[in-house]
């Protein structure tokens, strides 16, 4: 079966539960998928090489020394119609990529799909949906609450015409990326839990807790300022991190 989907697997230095993650995408019922390697660093291009040696379904993309980045050049180089991120924290669904690509074959309108998602601690134990799984979507409720990740598949041509992965809130780059394609496409929600995302302590938003939070206000602020919304509102960072909207004082 040709690949028509790419799944980048960004490598960073320590990559303990790397074993499962590629098994999770291994045992998929979708076999139409291709895995890209993007290693973050050159000691990552080393472990790149080995899994790729070991799995004739993956190549290596270009090493960079941060992760947006070596996403960015992966994306920029892949040729299938269709992309997602794996982390290798993570672990798929056996069908998460046969209900996502269902769902974004059924709306063509569409530029992305994602799932609800699952938590797991460093063990496998589960520990209940993700915190904005039942958040219905919409391009203004993104503004407030980032309920459209981990796992999302987009389509190529409006993952480019979005802009890509940019390093301009690096500690944020999904979230931003998930704001700029919701101001130019439709987006489908699957409500199925199709993503394992693993909770512990060396996880990047485990260990960048507080540089996430800001990257992402910013990230917010720099959207409602590209849709016009800082005419009419002020922007507000609550310590408990949610995002405030208020219309601005009479003048």
């Amino acid at each position: 079966m040709t690949a028509s989907i790419s799944v980048l697997l960004p490598l960073r230095s320590a990559t303990p539960f790397l074993g499962p993650a590629l098994a999770s995408l291994q045992a998929q019922a979708f076999d139409g998928w291709r895995g890209v390697l993007c290693p973050v660093g050159q000691a990552a291009a080393a472990l790149a090489a080995r899994v790729a040696a070991a799995e004739p379904r993956c190549c290596v993309g270009p090493a960079a020394a941060s992760e947006v980045a070596a996403l960015a050049l992966a994306a920029d180089g892949i040729d299938t119609e269709f992309l997602c991120v794996l982390d290798p924290d993570d672990a798929l669904a056996p069908d998460a990529l046969a209900g996502l690509h269902a769902a974004l074959a059924a709306r063509p309108d569409a530029g992305m799909a994602y799932s609800r998602h699952v938590l797991m601690d460093a063990g496998g134990r589960m520990l209940g949906p993700g915190p904005l799984c039942e958040l219905p979507y919409s391009p203004e409720a993104l503004l407030l609450d980032w309920m459209t990740g981990p796992l999302r598949l987009l389509r190529r041509a409006a993952y480019r015409r979005a802009g890509g992965y940019t390093d301009a809130h690096p500690d944020a780059a999904d979230y931003d990326l998930c704001l700029r394609l919701s101001e130019i496409c439709a987006v489908v929600h699957v409500p199925e839990p199709l993503y394992l995302r693993r909770i512990h302590a060396a996880a990047p938003e485990v260990a960048r807790w507080a540089e996430g939070i800001e990257a992402r206000y910013a990230a917010f602020v720099a959207a409602a300022r590209r849709r016009g919304l800082d005419a009419h509102y002020d922007t507000a960072l609550q310590v408990d991190s949610w995002h405030i909207l208020q219309p601005l004082p009479a003048q």
